[in-house]
C-alpha cells in the first residue's frame, strides 16, 4: 500500500477513533430518569455510574501498555473498538443496575485504551504534523463528549433509553473500516532501555506537571459528566431537558480550544503555562459562579467550567511535545492519564458522598474551586521547557 495511503487511512482512524472516546461518557446520566423508570437506580448507584469513566480510564492505562509493546498500535486499536462496540450494546440491553454497569465499564475500557494509544498512532503517522492532528483528534474527541450528551434526551424520548444508549455502537463499528485496513502495519513498540518501565516516569518533574494538567481536566469532566445536570435540577432547579442541554454546553465549549490549543502549543512553547493559568481561572470562575452567581447566568458559569478543561488539549499534545522518542509518548501518556483517571474516579466518588451528607452541591463546587486553582502550580514547571527524555537520563 502506498505511504501516501496509508497516511489517509491513518487520518481516517484517528478521526473515527476520537468521535467515540467519549460517546459513552456523556450520553447516561440525562437519561437516568428514563433509565429509573425501568431499573432502580438509587443515589450510590448512580455515582458508581459516574465513577464508571474515570476508573475504567485509570484501569485501561496498564492495559493499553503491554498490548502495545507486544502486537503494535493498529491490532490493539482494532480489538479496542471491538470491546467499546461491545459495551455499548450489553448495556442498551441491561437488565438491572449491575448489567449497565459492567456494559459501561466495558466500553469505557476500551475508549480508555484508546485515550493511550492515539497520541502513539498520530506519531507514528504524522511525525511533522503533531500540532495539526492532534488538533483534528482532539476536536473530535470533544465533538463525541457534546454529540454524546445532546442526543441523549431527544433519542431516549423518541424511542426510549434502550436505543439512547446503544446507537453508538454503528459509529464505533465505522472505526473498525480504517484500522482494519493499517493494521499490517502494526509492529511492537521498541522499549527504551533507560525509562525501565513506567515507573520511571515518577522521576520526571515535567512528566509530573503534565500528570497535574490532566488530572484538573479529568476532574472538572467527569465530576461534571456524572453529576452536572444532577447538581443543576437540584442546586439551580433546572428541567432535564435544560440540565442535558447544559452539560451539553459544558462539552461544546472544549471545541474551539481543542481546534487552538494544540497548533499554539506546537508553535509557542511560552504559551504551555499561559494556557494553564486562563484554565485554571475560567474554572475558578465557573465554581465561584455557580455558588454565588445568580440562576439567570447558570449557563456563562457551565460555560466558564467547560473552559476549565482548556488544559485537555494541552496535556495531549504535550505528550508528543516534551517526549524525544514514541516509546516515551507512550509511556508519558500511560503515566499522565493513570494518575488524571485515579484522581477523577476519587473526585466522582467524593461527590457523591458530600450530595448524601450534605443533601447539597456547595461542597462539590468548593471542591472545583480548589482544584481549579490549585492546577495552576503545574504552568511553573511547564515554563521551564523541559523535556521528559532529559529529566530521566
Amino acid at each position: 500500500m502506498p505511504l501516501r495511503t496509508q497516511k489517509l487511512f491513518a487520518l481516517a482512524a484517528i478521526v473515527l477513533l476520537a468521535l467515540n472516546l467519549r460517546t459513552a461518557v456523556g450520553s447516561l446520566s440525562p437519561v437516568v430518569n428514563y433509565i429509573q423508570q425501568d431499573i432502580a437506580l438509587p443515589i450510590v448507584t448512580i455515582g458508581l455510574l459516574g465513577v464508571a469513566a474515570p476508573l475504567a480510564f485509570a484501569i485501561s492505562t496498564s492495559l493499553a501498555y503491554r498490548p502495545a509493546r507486544r502486537y503494535g498500535v493498529e491490532l490493539t486499536l482494532v480489538i479496542t473498538v471491538l470491546a467499546i462496540i461491545a459495551g455499548h450494546l450489553f448495556r442498551a440491553l441491561a437488565w438491572d443496575s449491575t448489567s449497565l454497569f459492567v456494559g459501561s465499564m466495558l466500553s469505557l475500557l476500551g475508549m480508555g485504551v484508546g485515550n493511550v494509544l492515539l497520541p502513539v498512532l498520530v506519531r507514528k503517522y504524522f511525525p511533522n504534523r503533531i500540532g495539526q492532528i492532534s488538533s483534528i483528534y482532539i476536536t473530535m474527541t470533544a465533538i463525541s463528549a457534546s454529540s454524546g450528551s445532546f442526543f441523549a434526551v431527544p433519542v431516549a424520548e423518541a424511542a426510549g433509553w434502550r436505543l439512547s444508549l446503544g446507537q453508538w455502537a454503528l459509529l464505533a463499528a465505522l472505526t473498525l473500516l480504517p484500522l482494519l485496513a493499517i493494521r499490517a502495519n502494526s509492529t511492537k513498540e521498541v522499549k527504551e532501555p533507560k525509562l525501565e518501565g513506567q515507573k520511571a516516569i515518577w522521576r520526571s518533574p515535567t512528566a509530573l506537571a503534565i500528570g497535574v494538567v490532566q488530572g484538573m481536566t479529568s476532574v472538572f469532566g467527569y465530576v461534571s459528566f456524572a453529576w452536572l445536570p444532577i447538581l443543576l435540577m437540584e442546586h439551580i432547579g433546572a428541567s432535564e431537558f435544560e440540565g442535558g442541554s447544559l452539560l451539553a454546553l459544558f462539552a461544546i465549549m472544549g471545541l474551539p480550544v481543542s481546534l487552538i490549543v494544540p497548533v499554539l502549543a506546537d508553535k509557542y512553547q511560552r504559551s504551555h503555562s499561559l494556557i494553564v493559568y486562563f484554565s485554571a481561572t475560567m474554572g475558578s470562575i465557573g465554581a465561584l459562579g455557580l455558588l454565588f452567581g445568580p440562576t439567570s447566568l447558570a449557563w456563562v458559569f457551565v460555560a466558564c467550567l467547560g473552559l476549565g478543561p482548556t488544559m485537555f488539549p494541552l496535556a495531549l499534545t504535550l505528550f508528543n511535545l516534551r517526549s524525544r522518542t514514541r516509546a516515551t509518548v507512550l509511556a508519558v501518556s500511560a503515566f499522565g492519564q493513570g494518575v488524571s483517571y485515579t484522581l477523577a474516579t476519587l473526585m466522582v466518588f467524593l461527590v457523591g458522598i458530600f450530595r448524601e451528607v450534605t443533601g447539597g452541591w456547595e461542597l462539590t463546587l468548593w471542591l472545583l474551586f480548589v482544584v481549579a486553582a490549585g492546577s495552576s502550580i503545574a504552568g511553573i514547571q511547564l515554563a521551564k521547557h523541559n523535556f521528559v527524555d532529559d529529566e530521566l537520563s
